[in-house]
């Protein structure tokens, strides 16, 4: 058996706690991005069996040895936005976003992050450019502190809003349901999930089981959520557990991880509390471009 079919990536995400000052769809002071995409008005029930936002991605990226994955997610999910909305690749700094969090966050060292501080300090900092703070998982050249020029793209992004899908007291089904009406809108989000040992059987088909009972959490790792499909299907084969529904992923393991560096995470993660965090973005001048909605 090669590498690749029994490599697990370096993790990095550090779960937080639901606030109340944590925004929803519900806020009003979201109401100028959330109303124009129909997110309060859209029925669950209505939605179509599955959504693929894959085609509006930039390349999947690697976080090689470092616990950047919240770093990842975030640059992912606003390359995304720029493609879609605007016809714009850009190449963002994941490094930039990184090494933010964790100033804005007060961890020291290659520490991994949550999402709540990657999506604020990259409202705060912004984030430039990958070639004027190129990726690298050395030691000590990761840590570095970014020269000002790499501060100066800050304007660009103190627009954005975000908001949590899973606050306080939300039911596991109605968490799913603002996920995937999200995504049917084409706005996808980043979350955690807990990494077991049978992740190793996502090598190659990108979909990850549903852990055997007793088996062994090696870390929490965050994803994007790009996509759904309800009758997805997959088994954990050291146990015959099988699932049905899940959310396709975008990982940050490379390309040659799954299928070209997607995959799928069943929605029981969900109901049975190990996959939380979720977080969504938005941005007015990409609301207005009209193409973010069940309609578009």
């Amino acid at each position: 058996m090669g590498e690749k079919n029994i490599r697990i990536g370096r993790l990095g995400w550090i779960p937080d706690v639901p606030s109340f000052r944590d925004y929803t769809v519900e806020h009003a002071e979201l109401s100028d991005l959330i109303s124009p995409v129909g997110l309060r008005k859209v029925d669950v029930s209505s939605l179509r069996l599955s959504a693929d936002l894959r085609q509006w991605c930039s390349p999947v990226e690697d976080q090689k040895n470092l616990g950047s994955c919240t770093a990842n997610a975030a640059a992912g999910i606003v390359e995304y936005f720029e493609n879609r909305a605007f016809g714009n690749y850009l190449n963002a700094s994941r490094l930039f976003i990184y090494k933010t969090t964790r100033t804005l966050g007060h961890w020291e060292g290659d520490s991994g992050a949550e999402l709540r501080t990657t999506m604020g300090s990259l409202v705060l900092f912004g984030v430039p450019p990958e070639e004027y703070w190129p990726y690298t998982d050395a030691d000590p050249d990761f840590d570095m502190e970014p020269g000002p020029f790499c501060y100066s793209f800050g304007g660009n992004y103190k627009a954005i809003k975000y908001f949590r899908h899973d606050p306080g007291n939300t039911s596991k089904e109605d968490i799913l349901a603002s996920v995937k009406k999200a995504l049917a809108s084409g706005i996808p989000s980043m979350f955690g999930f807990a990494v077991y040992g049978s992740i190793t059987q996502a090598a190659e088909s990108g979909k990850i089981p549903f852990p055997c009972k007793g088996e062994r959490c090696v870390g929490g790792h965050a994803i994007v959520a790009i996509g759904y499909d309800d009758n997805m299907v997959i088994e954990n084969t050291a146990c015959e557990e099988k699932t049905e529904g899940a959310l396709l992923i975008r990982n940050s393991w490379g390309e040659s991880w799954g299928d070209e560096g997607y995959g799928w995470l069943p929605y029981k993660y969900i109901s049975e509390e190990l996959a939380m965090d979720f977080w969504s973005m938005l941005k007015q001048t990409w609301v207005d471009t009209g193409k973010f909605s069940v309609d578009s």
